[in-house]
């Protein structure tokens, strides 16, 4: 009677241990699981605050200030068009007013290098996430280099080699033909960076929408 209380004693011993093992295990899978949860709600708040910031960067600066840019390089296009050489030396000066922004990728970029955006459970909006930083950002962001580049490489030398920068007197008016061909494609860059910023505020709205459901 002794030697079988000792082995039920044994079993109920043995199985405490197997059940002891299984609750650490599941304590920390779940611990685990909310760790995770809590940082991925953290990192989906950086993402909003990211794109809020952009939004209203976009809409308060860099779109107004870009339209005007067109816009001033487009009455220096008329002032070409209609041979007014001192009206043209008076306004070169706007071809200057370069504004450029790159949206906030940092939260992004974090999370991807660190494999951390695997944290986001939803697919979707995973898939969201990468075509709108992947994708449109990087667009926005080649656009903004290639008005910079042009800028520099045409516009800005032929500034150099036909403007007296100290006065702002354009010195070879035989030349105006290539500073307007030059504008009239720099016009259009610009109007192209400025679609593209206006696509970024409307994918950015929407993302932003995504994002703040899974937040509730």
């Amino acid at each position: 009677m002794k030697k079988s209380y000792n082995i039920i004693n044994h079993l109920f011993n043995f199985l405490a241990v197997i059940i002891g093992v299984y609750m650490a295990f599941y304590i920390n899978e779940k611990a685990k699981i909310n760790q995770d949860r809590n940082e991925s709600l953290v990192l989906m708040r950086s993402l909003v605050d990211d794109l809020s910031d952009d939004i209203q960067t976009y809409e308060e600066y860099q779109i107004p200030e870009n339209i005007q840019h067109q816009q001033n390089i487009s009455e220096l296009l008329t002032l070409l068009t209609e041979d007014k050489i001192e009206n043209i030396s008076s306004q070169l000066s706007v071809v200057f007013q370069v504004e450029n922004f790159n949206p906030t990728t940092s939260t992004y970029s974090s999370m991807k290098s660190s494999g951390k955006l695997g944290l986001i459970e939803d697919l979707a909006l995973r898939k969201k996430l990468t075509n709108y930083y992947e994708g449109l950002v990087l667009e926005s962001t080649k656009k903004g280099e290639f008005q910079v580049d042009f800028f520099t490489s045409e516009l800005l030398k032929w500034i150099t080699n036909n403007v007296d920068l100290l006065e702002m007197k354009i010195l070879n008016e035989d030349k105006l033909i290539v500073l307007r061909n030059n504008l009239i494609i720099y016009e259009s860059l610009i109007d192209q960076k400025v679609q593209t910023y206006e696509m970024v505020v409307e994918n950015s709205k929407k993302l932003k929408v995504s994002i703040e459901s899974k937040l509730k």
